[in-house]
C-alpha cells in the first residue's frame, strides 16, 4: 500500500510542471498515476487532481493518432485497468457481495482498490488487505459488518490456500525421535486457521451450490425461454451459538474446509506461533475435562490424520511467506 502511494506521489510531482517527461521512468510514473485513477461513469475523469484539463495532461506522454486523441487512448488503459481488477475482485469475493448487496459491494470495491490498489504482478493478491480495510471502514459494510468480515476472511483464505506454494512435507520420523518438549512444528504456508462468528463455511458452500444451480437452470432454458434477469442471491445468517474453528487447506489440488475442536484449533495455533509440541498440548488441554490419557490418545489420532493430509512442513526448509496470510495480521 505504501509503495502504491509513493508511486502516485512521484507521479503527481512530475505532473505539477505540466512538462513532457524527460525520462522513461518519469513517463511510467505519470502513466501509472493516470490509469489507476478511478473511473467516473465508466470513463476517465475529465480533470486531473489539481483541476487541470486531463486532455492536456494526457498529451504530455501519449501521442494521438488519426482515430483517437491522447485523452481517448489513455482512457482505454484507464478503463481496462479498472474493469479488469473490479471483475477479479468480484470473482474472489462473490460471497461478500452476497452479504452486503451489489450497490454496497461496488462502493466498497472502488474505495478499497482506490486505497490499496494492485501492488503485485498477480491479481491473486488483490484481497490481501481487505480484512484490515473493512475493520477501518465499517460504514461501507454496515449493518452487516460482522458477517462481511467473516466472509471476507474466508474468501481470502480460499484464495490463499488454493494458490500458496507448499514446503517439503515433514518426515514422520522426526515426530518419533524428538521429545515433545523440544519439538517445534511448522504448518504448511497454505494451511489457514480461522475463528469465525458465523457458520460462514456452510453459508458459502450453500451459496455456491445455489449459484451453480441457477446458472444451470438458466442455461437449460436459454433456447426456449425469453431472456430473464437473473435473481441476485443474498446471504443472511444469525451468529453461531459458539465460535466456529475452521481450517482451510488443500489436498491433491482440491480445496477443503474442516471444522476443528477448540483444543485442536488452539494446538495448531500455538504450533504456528512457535511453541513446542509439549507446551502447545499442555495449553490446548488446560482446564477441560480430558484426562491426561484421553488427551494423549486424542492428540495421537489428530496427528495421524494431520500427517496424512500433509499439514506439517520440514522445519529446516520452511519458506517464509511474502504476504500476510489469512488469520495472521502483521504487527
Amino acid at each position: 500500500m505504501s509503495r502504491l502511494l509513493a508511486e502516485r506521489k512521484s507521479a503527481h510531482a512530475a505532473r505539477r510542471t505540466l512538462r513532457t517527461p524527460t525520462s522513461y521512468a518519469q513517463a511510467q510514473r505519470m502513466m501509472f498515476a493516470a490509469i489507476t485513477r478511478r473511473l467516473v461513469n465508466n470513463g476517465m475523469q475529465a480533470a486531473w487532481t489539481d483541476g487541470e484539463d486531463m486532455a492536456r495532461y494526457a498529451e504530455l506522454f501519449v501521442k494521438s493518432n488519426d482515430r483517437l486523441t491522447s485523452f481517448e487512448r489513455l482512457e482505454i488503459y484507464n478503463q481496462q485497468y479498472w474493469w479488469r481488477i473490479l471483475e477479479s475482485f468480484a470473482d474472489d469475493f462473490c460471497g461478500l457481495r452476497a452479504v452486503i448487496g451489489k450497490a454496497k459491494f461496488d462502493a466498497l470495491a472502488v474505495a478499497y482498490l482506490e486505497t490499496c490498489g494492485s501492488t503485485s504482478w498477480t491479481l491473486r493478491n488483490l484481497g490481501q488487505h481487505l480484512e484490515t480495510f473493512i475493520r477501518s471502514q465499517p460504514n461501507l459494510t454496515a449493518p452487516h459488518t460482522a458477517l462481511a468480515l467473516d466472509m471476507a476472511r474466508l474468501e481470502w483464505a480460499r484464495v490463499w490456500a488454493f494458490d500458496e506454494p507448499g514446503d517439503p512435507i515433514l518426515d514422520p520420523q522426526i515426530l518419533a525421535r524428538t521429545s515433545p518438549e523440544c519439538l517445534r512444528l511448522a504448518l504448511q504456508p497454505y494451511v489457514v486457521l480461522l475463528e469465525l462468528q458465523y457458520e460462514s463455511d456452510k453459508l458459502l458452500l450453500r451459496f455456491h451450490r445455489r449459484r451453480q444451480s441457477a446458472a444451470e437452470s438458466t442455461a437449460s432454458n436459454a433456447v426456449n425461454a425469453p431472456a430473464r434477469r437473473r435473481r441476485f442471491l443474498r446471504i443472511t445468517a444469525k451468529l453461531a451459538k459458539k465460535p466456529v474453528h475452521l481450517i482451510v487447506h488443500r489436498h491433491d489440488s482440491t480445496l477443503f474446509y474442516k471444522r476443528l475442536a477448540p483444543e485442536a484449533f488452539t494446538l495448531l495455533t500455538l504450533l504456528r506461533k512457535g511453541d513446542t509440541l509439549g507446551a502447545a498440548c499442555a495449553s490446548a488441554f488446560a482446564g477441560n475435562a480430558f484426562t491426561p490419557e484421553q488427551a494423549a490418545e486424542t492428540t495421537r489420532k489428530w496427528f495421524t490424520h494431520w500427517m496424512a493430509l500433509g499439514w506439517f512442513a520440514s522445519p529446516s526448509k520452511t519458506r517464509r511467506a511474502t504476504l500476510t496470510a489469512p488469520g495472521r495480521r502483521k504487527r
